[in-house]
């Protein structure tokens, strides 16, 4: 057995309904008389001063580029000696394959490697690593390298998208090989029709050919095709439009894999 009376109204919104229903005749007077006295008087909302405007206007006009620049500012001038490390991995093993950090000195200085180490790239000015692992509870950082700079992630992208080009050249210059093998077909066709016409035509007069009609009829049905597409290696893209570079020297290449050795075996040293 409940110690009060049950309650009257659910909520405040039955409350109110029920009043409205009770008072029906004066909620109606009171809503009729403010529009009445609205109406009579015409209040009017008083005029804002003018600097108000101005205001309001010019925040919109420079408050939000200044804002953005602020931001813009405060992260170059947080990250301005923040050291650029970028994970790029041509194997697939992980989601993204290329990615870009900005990490502290003192974490990059304190990373731990795992194998090789980071390679540099754009000129000294950024790091380039295969593996990438930042563990935020601990605050450590991981990285790992490539023995061979010629096993560099970088360079891997690099070849796969000169492969690509050069598909796409090679599919260009055979479609237009293509159209040139076609009007050449259409060209013997007309040039066998008018050799023919000229030779009936002369039998009929009772002469005989100049030695250079042939010639003639053939450059008339040829035309200009001094811009015919070939397959010609040397004009295939090299890998010199990629990396504006030449190919590395043997002597270079030596160095860097007894220095990957090196390396190799004082990480063996260490474990």
């Amino acid at each position: 057995m409940a110690d009060g009376p049950a309650p009257t109204f659910n909520s405040r919104w039955d409350h109110i309904v029920y009043l409205v229903a009770e008072f029906k005749y004066l909620v109606t007077g009171l809503i009729l008389g403010s529009i009445a006295l609205f109406l009579y008087y015409q209040p009017s909302i008083p005029t804002p001063p003018v600097w108000v405007g101005a205001t309001i206007v010019a925040w919109l006009v420079l408050g939000i580029p200044c804002y953005l620049g602020g931001v813009a500012i405060a992260r170059w001038l947080r990250r301005r000696n923040w050291e650029e490390v970028h994970h790029v991995d041509a194997r697939g093993t992980d989601g993204d394959d290329i990615q870009k950090h900005y990490v502290p000195p003192q974490t990059w200085r304190e990373k731990t490697v795992d194998g090789p180490d980071p390679y540099p790239i754009n000129g000294g000015t950024a790091w380039a690593v295969q593996e990438y692992e930042y563990m935020e509870d601990i605050d450590e950082l991981r990285v790992k390298g490539v023995w061979l700079s010629g096993l560099e992630d970088t360079q891997l992208y690099t070849s796969k998208s000169m492969m690509v080009d050069m598909h796409g050249w090679m599919l260009d210059q055979i479609e237009k090989l293509a159209d040139t093998r076609a009007k050449w077909s259409r060209g013997v066709v007309q040039y066998e029709k008018k050799t023919v016409n000229d030779f009936a035509e002369a039998r009929e007069r009772g002469v005989t050919l100049d030695r250079t009609s042939g010639r003639d009829v053939f450059e008339e049905v040829s035309g200009d095709d001094e811009d015919i597409p070939s397959l010609d290696a040397d004009e295939m893209p090299s890998i010199d439009d990629y990396t504006g570079a030449g190919a590395r020297t043997e002597e270079g290449l030596d160095e860097k894999v007894e220095k990957a050795k090196r390396d190799r075996e004082r990480v063996n040293a260490d474990d």
